[in-house]
């Protein structure tokens, strides 16, 4: 079966058939709107959602019951996560409070890393492709920024490409050091950050 997963506007996550056209699963549980949801890339089955209840919740679809984890993730609404592609226990939140936070799941009860420096709230997160440490993060401070989560809190590099809220980003997956966002602008902008020009990519877990 093919399969697809989707956020709502109401607190639960829906399981997909697109060939049936209709939900296979629903995933309940959240108090408030799902803002994200995002499949493990290494787990099957497993997937991780964030909502406006403030928490970071993560599923196994093959095992009904609930949630298996549940994380009070921001002190705001969540609005995005994002697995690490190297690590199965990694997970990175952005937050309206304007934080980045870093989470592993084989000790959930802290974040192992807080990222500040977004002045309004963090609409995506996104783990590089090619490294277990490179994140990605747009806010609607109208930037976005590149980390490196293995070298500490300050950004690599800080990108002001709009004139208006950034809500998406994502690296490019046939290109290491290519980035595309997209804004409240109206505009779709395709890059090469220097901190990832400058960069060799570095594949798996250091």
């Amino acid at each position: 079966m093919g399969a697809f997963k989707c956020g709502t506007s109401q607190p639960l996550s829906r399981l997909w058939d697109p060939v049936r056209s209709e939900a296979v699963s629903v995933l309940t549980g959240h108090e408030q709107i799902v803002y994200s949801s995002v499949w493990s890339p290494r787990i099957p089955g497993c997937i991780a959602s964030t909502s406006g209840d403030r928490s970071l919740r993560v599923w196994d679809i093959k095992s009904p019951g609930g949630a298996k984890i549940s994380i009070a993730a921001h002190d705001s609404e969540v609005l995005s996560c994002d697995w690490c592609k190297y690590d199965s226990c990694v997970l990175a939140t952005g937050g309206v409070d304007g934080l980045v936070r870093l989470w592993d799941l084989r000790n959930p009860k802290e974040a192992v890393r807080q990222l500040t420096g977004h002045e309004n709230a963090v609409r995506r997160v996104k783990f590089s492709p090619f490294s277990a440490s490179v994140l990605a993060s747009c806010s609607y401070d109208f930037s976005v920024r590149l980390w490196d989560v293995k070298v500490g809190d300050t950004p690599l590099e800080t990108v002001s490409n709009h004139s208006e809220f950034i809500y998406g980003v994502d690296f490019n997956l046939h290109n290491p050091g290519q980035i595309a966002d997209c804004s409240w602008d109206e505009s779709v902008r395709i890059f090469s950050p220097a901190a990832l020009r400058n960069a060799a990519p570095v594949y798996g877990r250091s």
